[in-house]
């Protein structure tokens, strides 16, 4: 049986020269390089496309010089400057590779004892890890699975935004009037950010009649259902607040100015989240994970949007191995750990919406449900799972369940206990 490395050699066509490639967002360097790893060429070029065009006729003269029936591409995938040229290789049919910049940095300091770092040594170890098989398989998006891989995107930075601002606000309360949160729970909800813009600051509440506090909050309160017995109860607590009032006046700016760009991020949210269950809707295989009780249409847009197209795996372990949630064993000299963690090496965006998908179907799946108990139950020879790990064996679980359905394009079934008994 051939090993992954040698699976990836024969990848690579006969005869063709390397070009490993190191992006950057002005300009970019290559590095042309033959089967036997001598250096033919070193060039640098623009980010551009008159640079890129440029760029390819040098080494396509190249490998006509040298008798070569082509090139083939090594790009370090480092940030997101490597994007533009990947794209304009595959339209030009120019077959490339990507390399990890962990395995590049790793490989570099190996190699030079005195650690030197240029742009064309890392083009050229990008080469030299291709020649030797020690490349990542990645497919470019087109279509609806590029645009909603960009718009989970948008909506994973705008829900870090979202947390960032109230975790702020959550603090600058703390401060000027600590009981605020103990009225309202939630210092978001429409009655309670009605309020902040009023007024955070305690003793001016304090010193405020009721009514003319309620009518004070009416103003600023859009909807319906203002809770008046909450605001009268912040009313009786803000007379014996302990919260500062040195600098208040100036906190309770910063305030208003968190309350508005919550509520903007409110919306942007809710219309980023329509457009993305309508891209979810257009792609074939969401119907069939939407058939799974408690995964929903973020969840499968997070999905799609960091598997791609579910028709380019051959298993479910490639889907796993890509999500980075596959055990890894930890073993040294004869002695093996009992614990066997991810190993986290795929990717984060995929591992963020899958953990929260799980947890849902854990509540709500009957089946997922009566799986984990199974597993946290068992006895102790066969080592039980303890709550974290269950989730991180619900992820695996599910990723496999998600081929199978798209591959049989197939819908869910409850298994036949379950049906019944729900």
């Amino acid at each position: 049986m051939k090993n992954s490395t040698a699976l990836k050699l024969g990848q690579l066509p006969k005869g063709y020269l390397i070009v490993g490639v190191d992006a950057h967002k002005k300009s970019h360097v290559a590095v042309v390089m033959d089967e036997n790893a001598l250096v033919l060429r070193k060039v640098r070029f623009a980010n551009s496309k008159s640079g890129f065009e440029e760029m390819l006729e040098r080494v396509r003269g190249e490998a006509s010089k040298a008798g070569s029936g082509g090139v083939i591409f090594a790009i370090e995938a480092g940030s997101h400057y490597w994007r533009n040229l990947a794209y304009f290789l595959d339209r030009e049919r120019v077959p490339f590779r990507l390399i990890s910049p962990y395995t590049l940095k790793r490989r570099r300091e190996g190699e030079d004892l005195n650690r030197r770092k240029n742009d064309f040594r890392d083009a050229e170890m990008a080469a030299e890890l291709l020649r030797t098989g020690k490349f990542t398989e990645s497919r470019l998006l087109y279509g609806l699975y590029a645009e909603i891989r960009a718009a989970f995107g948008t909506y994973r930075r705008l829900r870090k935004e979202s947390t960032m601002h109230i975790n702020t606000l959550k603090g600058l309360l703390d401060a000027v009037f600590p009981e605020f949160t103990e009225v309202f729970k939630d210092p978001c909800g429409k009655t309670a950010m009605a309020v902040l813009l009023s007024s955070p600051i305690p003793h001016i509440i304090a010193e405020t009649e009721a009514s003319e506090l309620i009518e004070s909050v009416r103003a600023n309160f859009s909807g319906k259902g203002l809770k008046s017995k909450k605001i009268l109860g912040l009313h009786a607590v803000a007379s014996s607040s302990i919260g500062i009032r040195e600098g208040a006046e100036a906190v309770s700016e910063e305030i208003a100015l968190l309350v508005e760009r919550i509520k903007l991020n409110s919306e942007q949210m809710k219309r980023l989240v329509e457009n993305i269950a309508r891209l979810v809707d257009m792609i074939p295989e969401s119907r069939h994970m939407l058939s799974v009780p408690g995964l929903s249409y973020i969840s499968v847009a997070g999905i799609i949007a960091g598997l791609g197209p579910i028709s380019q795996y051959k298993n479910g372990r490639q889907l796993v191995k890509m999500a980075g949630t596959n055990p890894t064993q930890r073993e040294s000299a004869g002695k093996s750990s009992r614990h066997t963690p991810m190993s986290k090496h795929g990717r984060a965006d995929l591992r963020w919406c899958l953990w929260p998908a799980v947890v849902s179907l854990l509540r709500y799946n009957p089946d997922f449900k009566s799986w984990v108990e199974n597993r946290q139950n068992r006895k102790a020879q066969a080592h039980p799972l303890h709550r974290r790990e269950v989730i991180g064996a619900g992820i695996n679980r599910l990723l496999r369940l998600i081929f199978a359905l798209a591959r049989k394009q197939v819908y869910y079934q409850l298994p036949r206990e379950q049906t019944v008994t729900a």
